[in-house]
């Protein structure tokens, strides 16, 4: 065995060299952490609770809810584009048989004016900002209705009038096809109530019974598809808060199941791993080691004569002794994958992967020449005036024969009792260095 140091106050030794690069997601946490803010968005289960007659959520929620359904508003209208081209080809017979006169007229406004209005909306409708998409649907539904209310105004056939009714086409295609929100659907239909209105007052000699039944079938349809409108959205919007209520609850769940995970993995006292997660945690790193065909350095470390230290100062400052040590022992080893762990009492170990004996006995020096350097007085040392820790050292290639972490841990934990034997405040390596 190799003896580095002896009870005289050390010089600090040269840092150990890295030999591979170790994933930082393994290396020490802390059990403690900041709690988990609450989602910005609010209290979807409040929100349910209270309901929202207006359909609308608070400020932020109301944000979310649109950017997420945002992609199926598109599709929907998208669809009400491209049906609105075959709708606006199909009337020209209408416009044929109801208002003869104008057909040429309906020609041109159909299929030169409306016809380029629906296909550029349908093909660049992805590229209008969100906020402006569903404005889309009521643009198209005023100009459709408009060039449908002047093609009866400007006719002199007696079907003019009854051919208003049409208009409840628009009505039905944005309550059911593109399922317009409720406030927009609310807006185009007033839109083209008015309009037939309008239109209405301006057919020369109606039929009055003929009209005054096409008034009640225009709002009967915009009533009930308002209503339709109104439920479909509702249900559009509690299933949404439903679903993101669920999303929060698995959220909570799983930072809890985190948090009790971390508290199950980590000492509470001295806030580095426990021995549970140094298990663990030596299998992952043997098995990449031996897979790479690189060593495994463990140090085994123990604070020297902590019982009667204990005895002297009491439990709450022996207690404060270990955290201030593991701190020091967890800052001294600089790479991200060395883990530092409290073995048990006044005992902790560390793992080093990818790690020579040579840098292992060098990474010792450093941890033992930090605990020196803290000086924290010890009255009642056999060793030193002040707090020392003894270090055994033991290293494997983890792919030759016969290496095992248990093999690793014993030699560790043999030279760890020569370093005592030999008078304690010193590292002690198993085998020669290399």
């Amino acid at each position: 065995m190799t003896e580095l140091a002896d009870s005289s106050p050390p010089n600090t030794p040269p840092s150990s060299s890295s030999s591979c690069g170790v994933d930082e997601d393994e290396g020490v946490g802390h059990a403690g952490g900041s709690e988990a803010h609450q989602s910005a968005l609010g209290d979807f289960e409040a929100v349910l609770q209270q309901g929202f007659l207006g359909l609308r959520f608070p400020a932020e929620m109301e944000v979310r809810f649109q950017q997420d359904t945002a992609p199926e508003r598109v599709r929907l209208l998208r669809i009400g584009a491209f049906l609105g081209l075959i709708l606006a080809g199909a009337l020209l017979y209408t416009d044929w048989i109801m208002v003869p006169d104008r057909f040429t007229a309906a020609t041109q406004w159909r299929l030169l004016f409306l016809v380029p209005v629906l296909g550029l909306s349908a093909a660049f409708l992805q590229k209008v900002p969100s906020l402006w998409q569903d404005w889309t649907g009521l643009i198209n539904s005023v100009l459709s209705a408009s060039v449908h209310c002047y093609l009866c105004i400007s006719s002199t056939d007696e079907l003019a009038g009854p051919y208003l009714v049409t208009l409840s086409m628009i009505v039905l295609f944005n309550g059911g096809v593109t399922r317009m929100r409720f406030w927009r659907a609310m807006q185009i239909d007033v839109i083209v109530l008015a309009l037939f209105a309008g239109a209405a007052l301006c057919i020369p000699n109606p039929n009055v019974p003929v009209m005054v039944g096409q008034s009640l079938i225009m709002v009967s349809t915009t009533l009930f598809t308002l209503y339709n409108s109104y439920g479909l959205e509702r249900e559009e919007r509690t299933n949404w808060l439903m679903l993101q209520h669920e999303h929060q609850l698995l959220d909570k769940l799983e930072r809890g199941n985190q948090r009790l995970d971390q508290i199950t993995r980590f000492d509470p006292l001295t806030e580095i791993a426990n021995r549970r997660h140094f298990d663990e945690f030596v299998g992952q790193v043997w098995s990449r080691c031996a897979r790479d065909g690189t060593s495994v350095a463990v140090l085994m470390m123990d604070i020297d004569h902590f019982k009667l230290y204990n005895d002297h100062y009491g439990h709450p400052v022996g207690d404060a002794c270990l955290k201030e040590v593991a701190s020091t022992m967890a800052r001294s080893l600089r790479r991200p994958g060395d883990l530092v762990a409290r073995f048990g009492g006044e005992e902790f170990i560390a793992i080093l992967s990818c790690t020579t004996l040579a840098e292992a006995l060098a990474a010792a020096q450093r941890v033992r020449t930090a605990v020196w350097e803290l000086a924290r007085p010890h009255a009642a040392s056999l060793t030193q005036d002040r707090v020392t820790i003894s270090v055994g050292v033991a290293c494997l290639r983890a792919n030759e024969p016969g290496a095992s972490t248990i093999r690793l841990l014993a030699q560790a934990d043999e030279a760890l009792y020569q370093a005592k034997a030999n008078g304690r405040n010193q590292a002690q390596a198993f085998g020669e260095a290399s």
